[in-house]
């Protein structure tokens, strides 16, 4: 038999055509026959194709891989012949699903061991049990403590609702407060003479995770607008400007690389819990999740990973100066961070102010200052940590 192998087909690729899928299954293998499906998502601004392989009593899911810049063909070689066939196919990486469900098992609410011995005295106790149980709580309640914690509990929430809505203001900056505005404003340079001196970039975002993050920059680059995980129609148009360009430089890679930190931070403003390690704040990398968890939860909370209004404040204040660190004028319209951010004008400009940013007469453009131009804050109320 010749030792040269014949190309006898080669069946080109499609649109909208259906074609052979290899599966990579994450932390084992398929050894048995299967049912294999495929399902198409009809979202026109975000579609995606994700495989379905049911083995058993397992069931695996996984993305599809595909990818709009090139195809990926396989060779198939007929030994008897020594004919070969070339075929597309598409990559599907699987995982079992019993893992999203110990994730689900292990996030379900677990008694205390006093609290179960009390529930179940109570509903399946006797008589005594019960009248022990019931004394024993009432010895336990104070009606002055109570009725104390529900007067603040009503009026921590009425005030937390009333600064979400209506506080538009940012207090005065004084030797009381301009510590705790420190901790949530990133680091500048007060006798900076230049625009592009105020900032240094790693104070805003460590050099060491932008190092890390060229593959993911690369990516977002080369995938379709409609295909990316970010919801922000102002993060999105960011990044079409960049990929309309016919030679992106290298200083759009590195905004990418920012646009991808500020998707997560108006995650984590958008946030209503108080736990950020179990929330997904970006759908892109889990680099920049993890990093945002560490330098925003609220290091005298007592819990870990603590969501607070000190997270929330420090989010603000860097999307915000990140928004003009990636413009090439060092300005943005605050009618879009409103937006985006689903927060007032107002709110956005006393905010804007504390890092050195200031609207232009008769405009709604926020510009960056040099520190020492920019005017002191207007007098409202102390600006303080809360407790």
């Amino acid at each position: 038999m010749d030792d040269k192998i014949l190309i006898e087909t080669v069946h080109n690729r499609k649109p909208d055509e259906h074609v052979p899928t290899m599966m990579t299954f994450q932390n084992g293998s398929l050894g048995a026959t299967a049912n294999f499906s495929l399902i198409e998502s009809k979202n026109k601004r975000n579609p995606r194709k994700r495989a379905l392989v049911i083995a058993g009593k397992n069931v695996y899911t996984g993305d599809l891989e595909d990818n709009q810049q090139f195809d990926t063909y396989i060779c198939i070689r007929n030994k008897s012949t020594n004919k070969a066939t070339i075929v597309p196919v598409q990559n599907a990486l699987l995982s079992n699903n019993i893992y999203k469900k110990l994730e689900m098992k292990n996030n379900l609410p677990v008694l205390s061991k006093e609290h179960a011995t009390r529930k179940l005295l109570k509903e399946f106790g006797g008589r005594k049990a019960s009248r022990f149980v019931a004394n024993h709580e009432e010895m336990m309640v104070n009606v002055d403590v109570v009725r104390q914690e529900l007067d603040e509990t009503v009026q921590s929430s009425v005030r937390q609702e009333g600064e979400e809505e209506d506080d538009d203001t940012l207090p005065e900056v004084n030797a009381n407060n301009a510590e705790y505005l420190a901790t949530i404003v990133p680091k500048f340079n007060k006798m900076a003479t230049k625009i592009s001196e105020v900032y240094d970039l790693e104070d805003v975002v460590p050099q060491s995770l932008l190092d890390r993050l060229d593959e993911e920059a690369k990516s977002v680059h080369a995938s379709p607008l409609e295909s990316l995980p970010i919801e922000s129609d102002y993060l999105r148009d960011c990044i079409k400007r960049i990929q309309d360009k016919e030679v992106p430089s290298r200083q759009d890679f590195l905004n990418i690389k920012l646009i991808i930190y500020m998707d997560a931070l108006q995650s984590l403003i958008a946030l209503r819990k108080r736990q950020m390690n179990r929330v997904e704040l970006s759908r892109i990398t889990e680099k920049v999740e993890n990093n945002i968890r560490e330098r925003f939860a609220d290091p005298n909370a007592a819990k870990f990973c603590a969501r607070t209004n000190f997270s929330t404040e420090k989010a603000l204040t860097h999307f915000i100066v990140l928004a003009l660190l990636i413009n090439d004028k060092h300005e943005v319209d605050v009618n879009i961070l409103s937006q985006a951010l689903r927060t007032s004008k107002q709110r956005i400009v006393s905010y804007a102010h504390i890092v050195n940013a200031r609207p232009k007469t008769r405009s709604d453009m926020l510009t960056l200052r040099l520190p020492s131009t920019v005017p002191p804050l207007t007098v409202s109320r102390r600006f303080q940590r809360k407790k």
